[in-house]
């Protein structure tokens, strides 16, 4: 097994919000895949993706509305 390591990195409000709507489209995305895929491998490994990314973005979320409040979360783009 591969060792873990870790990465600490700074990032600006609008920084934060294109990684966590990047993330929120992937995990999308791969949640189709996983459940339209008509190879089983390939319907897990996108199904164990998506799993490994909720992950990373729960963290982030909770992390960013702790630094820059609940509308860093908010992805509507109608006002642009």
């Amino acid at each position: 097994m591969a060792e873990l390591r870790e990465m600490h990195v700074s990032l600006l409000d609008w920084e934060t919000r294109a990684v966590l709507e990047s993330l929120t489209n992937e995990i999308a995305r791969l949640k189709r895949i996983a459940e339209t895929a008509n190879d089983e491998d390939e319907a897990t490994d996108a199904g164990n993706d998506c799993l490994e990314l909720l992950g990373l973005k729960e963290r982030l979320e909770n992390e960013a509305v702790d630094v820059f409040g609940k509308q860093i979360i908010d992805f509507d783009n109608e006002a642009v």
